[in-house]
Parts: C-alpha cells; sequence; structure tokens
C-alpha cells in the first residue's frame, strides 16, 4: 500500500494523472475479481485516453516528465526515505489506505521536493560515488555493467612461513616405550 501511495504521489509530481496506476489484489483462486478488475482498469484507461493527451502534455515533454519521475524514485534519497517511512508506519500498526497516504504524503515530500526542483543536494558526483566504502554497492540494471574500481595494492609483508623453520610432526619425534623388566 506503501507503494502504491508512493506511485500516486510521483505521478501527480510529474503531472500525469494519478488514475492511470492502480494496484490491485487478486489470488489465483479470484478468476472472476481479476476479470473485473481488468475489465475496469482498460475501461479507464479508454476513457482518459492516449498518455498525455488527457493531460494536455505534447509527447515530448511527457518523455521528459516520465525521466523525471524515474530519476526520482530511483534517487538514493528518496529510496531511504520512503524505506524508513514504511518501517514508520509498520511501527504505528495503522494500515488504512488514507492513513498510509497521509503519512507517505508527509515523510516524502521533501526528498521528492528536493528531486523534483533539481536540488544539488541530491544528485551524485563523482567524488561522491569515490567516497562510497567498498562493501556498499548499487544495484544496476541487468543489462548495465559496473565500471572496474582500481584496487589498491596490499602492504607488503614478509612471509611467514618462508621465515620460520619447519616444525617437527608428532609421528616423527615420537619414542618408543621402553621394554618392561620382570
Amino acid at each position: 500500500m506503501g507503494m502504491f501511495s508512493l506511485v500516486r504521489k510521483v505521478l501527480t509530481e510529474v503531472g500525469i494523472k494519478p488514475e492511470r496506476f492502480s494496484l490491485q489484489w487478486a489470488s489465483a483462486a479470484e478468476a472472476p475479481r481479476f476479470v473485473k478488475l481488468i475489465t475496469e482498469f482498460t475501461r479507464q484507461i479508454k476513457e482518459l485516453g492516449p498518455l498525455g493527451e488527457a493531460e494536455g502534455i505534447a509527447p515530448e515533454e511527457m518523455r521528459e516528465r516520465i525521466a523525471k519521475g524515474l530519476a526520482a524514485v530511483s534517487s538514493r534519497k528518496v529510496r531511504m526515505v520512503f524505506g524508513n517511512t514504511t518501517k514508520t508506519i509498520r511501527k504505528e500498526g495503522i494500515f488504512t489506505q488514507e492513513h498510509i497516504t497521509s503519512v507517505i504524503e508527509d515523510k516524502m515530500a521533501k526528498s521528492l521536493g528536493s528531486v523534483f526542483a533539481g536540488s544539488d543536494e541530491d544528485k551524485e558526483t563523482p567524488a561522491d560515488k569515490t567516497a562510497e566504502a567498498p562493501a556498499v554497492t548499487e544495484e544496476k540494471p541487468a543489462g548495465e555493467k559496473k565500471p572496474a574500481a582500481k584496487k589498491a595494492a596490499p602492504a607488503k609483508t614478509p612471509d611467514k612461513k618462508k621465515a620460520a623453520p619447519p616444525k617437527a610432526t608428532a609421528a616423527k619425534t615420537k619414542k618408543k616405550p621402553a621394554a618392561k623388566k620382570k
């Protein structure tokens, strides 16, 4: 339900009618419900018309707005704030759509606002990428390759195995027990 609210907020921010997005659940045993949901959503989209037409936006402008929306949801800052927001919702224990939407609106307003306003605060610079700890990795799309990073040469230390004399094994040093006297 949180993802539903976030997507609708982003669509509204970029000027796309949020009615173009629907997230409904149906189990495999609910075939009639599934058919009803798909039929209703298809009718609704047909009434809205082609993307951009109902919004009064030219195709080139629509492409730019969609790219801006994608950049917003791909932003590390937005993803982190969303993760923290979902933790807050779970902690509160109120799972109505109205409550989740209001929490998403409140908590995400600043981070989404900075992304849509083009704030430098959210943009990553090459210096930001090199300052990351090596253990932290960013998820990349399947077709995109990560550039190879230069590895620092390890410090030279003397090889302890070569420097230490070989140790005698227990089998070689074991003495035979003395013969018993009668």
